[in-house]
């Protein structure tokens, strides 16, 4: 049995998680699904003042205040920034990173300044009271390439999901990171998402067959692919 911690991407909290972790539980395994500062149930707690740096801490202070130890951290999409960060603080209590499909900071940037400058222009004129709103279907559709998700999955999503603070693309994560690259790491790539996984020393690379939102669209499938990541 391993203890695993779930960290959603943007816009979602813990909620997200529902159709995996009675799969993960049935394997054996004691499941803590987290909701970030700003989303889900949490939704209250966001402001401008909501960073990369907070979630990065919400990561921690669950953890350490859960008296959890050798941690299989499964971190998805955005996700993966702040897993990184709260790794780095805390490697005595991580057994193994998982990445899902997730972004992986670089040293003293932002995840903006990792982005194209139209990228980030175009989210930019899409700010709402200071959150990126939800996605779109047709950016979605855009973006996502064979995602998987049903109509009743968006509508699903839509209801639940929440505005991604602007602060935690803008804020950068610490120049070391080295302490997470000593951990066991794993990234888990989607097959129909149009980027390529990363390439890094020491980062074993698995490839699902599945859209960028597996713990919705294909449960059962990552359900599995996480239990034979966590007893290896």
């Amino acid at each position: 049995m391993s203890t695993i911690v779930l960290v959603g991407g943007s816009f979602l909290g813990a909620w997200a998680w529902e159709r995996l972790t009675p799969l993960l539980t049935a394997y054996g395994h004691q499941v803590h699904p987290l909701t970030l500062t700003g989303f889900g149930d949490r939704a209250h707690l966001g402001s401008p003042d909501t960073t990369l740096t907070t979630h990065a801490r919400d990561i921690t202070a669950t953890i350490e205040y859960a008296g959890l130890s050798e941690v299989v951290l499964v971190a998805h999409s955005y996700g993966g920034a702040p897993a990184t960060i709260a790794a780095t603080t805390i490697p005595e209590r991580i057994a193994r990173m998982v990445y899902l499909a997730a972004l992986l900071p670089e040293p003293g940037k932002s995840l903006f300044d990792s982005t194209p400058a139209p990228v980030v222009e175009a989210i930019m004129e899409t700010i709402q009271d200071g959150r990126i709103p939800v996605m779109s279907d047709e950016i979605i559709d855009a973006n996502f390439g064979e995602h998987g998700l049903t109509p009743e999955d968006r509508a699903w999503l839509r209801a639940r999901g929440v505005g991604q603070p602007i602060g935690t693309y803008q804020d950068p994560a610490p120049a070391d990171l080295s302490a997470v690259q000593r951990l066991p790491r794993t990234y888990i790539a989607c097959a129909a998402d149009p980027n390529d996984p990363p390439r890094l020393p020491g980062l074993d690379v698995i490839t699902l067959d599945a859209g960028h939102w597996p713990m919705i669209t294909e449960p059962e499938l990552l359900a599995r692919a996480l239990d034979k990541v966590a007893r290896s």
